[in-house]
């Protein structure tokens, strides 16, 4: 199950080919967040097909990047068949779907490349991704992604979604775990400069204003059904604090 988690995170021994520095604590470093409009980190990854990759290989294309582990029962597998729907609905020579694992210890290019064959994985749309531990974690950090181990090996993270410009800065943030895949297709269709579906980009971007709101206690619900919801709750506890109030001047 994946909640939401701030500024913590426990670390198991990892293989050879994923390890990285280990000289000191990896968090007494100071990770500078990529906001909105900033340049994503050059980091190299590991994707399904054994290939070392950059997200500057696909410099030109609108990216969506999710964040995923190959041992999740939860979100994770929801996210990637969201993804199949994606890879269908936006032209493969403007976008390239993104997951990057957040459990490289695990996550080994053969466990990625079984788990690419599992769910269909389109290479030419579409990328797993795993690599070096140490840089994996940089890279999540600066885009705001928050890992702890629970007993079992069950990862607790929170949810983002994220769509990359062609020029490689990061356009839009979406941290809201119900997101649909044809409001997901219009923001990047938006950010790719290709016409898109106003009423879709409306509902994703009320689904992120009132997850700000509610901190992610409508998890699951997604933009006009989420607004409805606040203001439905708004308007009961309005009506209920006018009866007690009349009530209690009436005593």
């Amino acid at each position: 199950m994946a909640f939401a988690v701030v500024g913590l995170s426990l670390f198991a021994a990892v293989p050879a080919w994923a390890a990285g520095p280990t000289n000191g604590n990896p968090f007494d470093r100071v990770v500078q967040g990529v906001a909105v409009g900033g340049k994503l980190p050059a980091t190299r990854f590991m994707d399904q097909a054994g290939r070392a990759v950059s997200l500057a290989d696909w410099r030109g294309r609108t990216l969506v990047i999710a964040f995923v582990y190959t041992h999740c029962t939860d979100q994770c597998p929801l996210v990637t068949n969201k993804f199949a729907r994606l890879a269908t609905m936006l032209p493969h020579d403007r976008f390239r779907l993104v997951e990057v694992s957040i459990d490289p210890a695990r996550d080994t290019p053969d466990v990625i490349a079984r788990y690419a064959r599992e769910h269909h994985v389109d290479g030419s749309a579409w990328s797993v991704l795993t690599g070096d531990a140490d840089a994996l974690d940089l890279f999540e950090r600066s885009l705001g992604i928050s890992v702890v181990t629970a007993p079992g090996g069950e990862l607790l993270h929170n949810e983002r979604t994220v769509v990359v410009a062609p020029d490689g800065t990061l356009a839009s943030v979406i941290d809201e775990a119900g997101w649909t895949p044809e409001q997901v297709a219009a923001e990047a269709r938006h950010v790719e400069g290709l016409p898109s579906n106003p009423f879709a980009r409306l509902d994703l971007n009320l689904g992120k204003a009132v997850a700000a709101i509610c901190g992610g206690a409508l998890q699951g619900r997604a933009g006009l059904g989420d607004a409805i919801a606040v203001v439905a709750i708004f308007a009961i506890a309005g009506i209920v604090a006018f009866i007690i109030a009349r009530k209690l001047f009436a005593g």
